[in-house]
């Protein structure tokens, strides 16, 4: 196969040329490849980058929550009662009601949580569980915390002023409630081929996922019952933590094949900012007696990073607020980590001179999410609101950490799942000295995710030898007035179309 397209090459810009793909792989890049060829794509009016790569994501858990309510949409507190009601007289009477990707802060009304006594007007007798966009949040109604059984004393279940539960769960009480709503595989098997073609759609040919071993037991499951191998979407997956001994003891790291490679192990060290969970040097603006919650102190993570480190596991650590990110660089650096195991801080959000320099003496790769800039950082956004101004103009000094030479990461964490979305978000950051150039906004959702999952020698650039995984956008990304216009017309992973909207 021959396309004829305007290439980005070697991250200096587009180049008219031909690429000859031979065997899912770009063996020739010519000005007219005339090797002979059963498939011509003539794209010449088209423009052509490396198929992204989300170094942060969460398509298995899309894929898991398939059948819930999507809530991304609601425009209001009235309007999520509203919705909630009428999927209520549908059901009939104790069946969950399950959604998520709700968001106040965009609301017209009221931008506060969801309260039980909220649920319990709109659906008094379903047992009803909505999560934040964010997924550190949840609000559940009566029936469901009769339902769920939950221990007042509980991390993470809060109370109101009587003692009562006030229906929002964080942290690990979210985690034990979440664990009580188990998904069919047969429901999670046709979630993965959706969220594949999805991926097609976006441009996306792998992505970073975070798993307990249960997710990538129903995984294997799943993989054998859809044709989601044909679509080409790979997975690679971090365990959570708390499982490392049995990832050790029944050789899971070993696990790598087409679909799903097993890369290390996910820690969560604080929350998010959105459900003021992430950990703080100090209080909140808008609760100044709330400083977030550090889920693991600094000597527990030493232990584990030092036990990870030796095991050859890499890591990916969640940290999003400054305590958060000062312990976990205190504990790597108490654990001597190795520097070739490419350890990652994901998100990294709230991160002065100090973490950066820190972070490259170690060889940490910075997991990033642009998005999150895109949906939360602007003047008036729920940042500002949480933080402050001063603190939501620190938030993701990308140009910072690429002036200080570290490797910078792209993903979406699915907030949406769309890194067109999350480039747009880069280059326009509000902030002027932390916004990135588009071509290092691409390359950081390209090459960079790839080699934070030691595979740039096979992808994540147009070059002879790379997989052919190649996206064809609709405009030259470099000089469309407005990026999020880019349309993605068509998708080929390993030399085969995902994705085709234009021939």
């Amino acid at each position: 196969m021959v396309i004829r397209s305007n290439f980005l090459l070697d991250w200096y810009g587009f180049t008219r040329a031909s690429l000859f793909i031979k065997n899912g792989l770009i063996v020739k890049i010519c000005n007219n490849c005339s090797d002979s060829y059963n498939r011509l794509i003539d794209a010449r009016k088209y423009y052509v980058i490396p198929s992204f790569i989300d170094g942060h994501a969460h398509l298995f858990s899309m894929a898991k929550r398939i059948e819930w309510l999507d809530l991304s949409e609601v425009s209001s507190l009235k309007e999520l009662k509203r919705v909630i009601s009428s999927v209520a007289e549908k059901l009939g009477e104790d069946k969950w009601i399950l959604g998520f990707g709700w968001d106040e802060s965009k609301w017209s009304d009221e931008q506060r949580y969801p309260t039980m006594m909220d649920l319990d007007e709109a659906s008094p007798n379903n047992p009803v569980f909505i999560r934040r966009i964010d997924g550190h949040l949840a609000v559940i109604n009566s029936v469901a915390l009769s339902r769920l059984q939950l221990n007042k004393n509980l991390r993470g279940l809060r109370l109101k002023k009587d003692g009562s539960p006030s229906g929002i769960l964080v942290e690990d009480a979210l985690e034990y409630a979440s664990k009580q709503l188990e998904y069919n595989l047969e429901t999670l098997s046709k979630g993965l081929i959706k969220i594949s073609l999805k991926a097609g759609e976006n441009g996306v040919s792998m992505s970073h996922e975070t798993m307990s071993l249960d997710d990538l037991s129903a995984l294997f499951y799943a993989l054998t019952v859809t044709g989601i191998k044909k679509l080409g979407m790979q997975f690679y997956a971090f365990i959570l933590d708390k499982y490392m001994d049995l990832v050790l003891s029944r050789g899971f790291s070993k696990i790598a094949n087409d679909i799903v490679k097993v890369a290390g192990i996910k820690v969560f060290v604080d929350g998010s900012i959105g459900a003021r969970t992430a950990a703080l040097r100090d209080p909140y603006k808008d609760d100044p007696g709330n400083r977030g919650m550090l889920l693991k102190n600094r000597d527990e993570l030493a232990e584990l990073f030092s036990k990870a480190d030796k095991a050859k596991l890499q890591l990916a650590v969640h940290a999003i607020g400054d305590k958060a990110i000062d312990v976990v660089l205190d504990a790597m650096k108490m654990a001597k980590i190795t520097k070739e195991l490419r350890h990652r801080i994901e998100h990294f959000e709230l991160a002065y001179d100090e973490h950066i320099k820190a972070a490259k003496k170690l060889g940490i790769i910075l997991s990033m999410q642009p998005n999150f800039v895109g949906q939360w950082q602007f003047q008036g956004g729920l940042y500002e609101k949480r933080l402050g101004k001063e603190r939501c103009r620190a938030m993701n000094p990308f140009k910072k950490i690429i002036d200080n030479d570290l490797i910078l990461s792209f993903g979406s964490d699915c907030m949406p799942f769309d890194p067109i979305f999350g480039i747009w978000s880069a280059v326009n950051h509000p902030v002027e000295e932390s916004r990135t150039d588009v071509l290092t906004a691409i390359k950081a959702y390209t090459f960079n995710s790839a080699y934070a999952a030691f595979s740039e020698d096979i992808r994540g650039e147009i070059s002879i030898g790379k997989r052919a995984d190649l996206v064809i956008l609709s405009h030259n990304p470099l000089e469309i007035d407005d990026i999020r216009r880019l349309k993605i017309l068509s998708h080929m992973i390993h030399g085969e179309f995902a994705y085709i909207n234009f021939v």
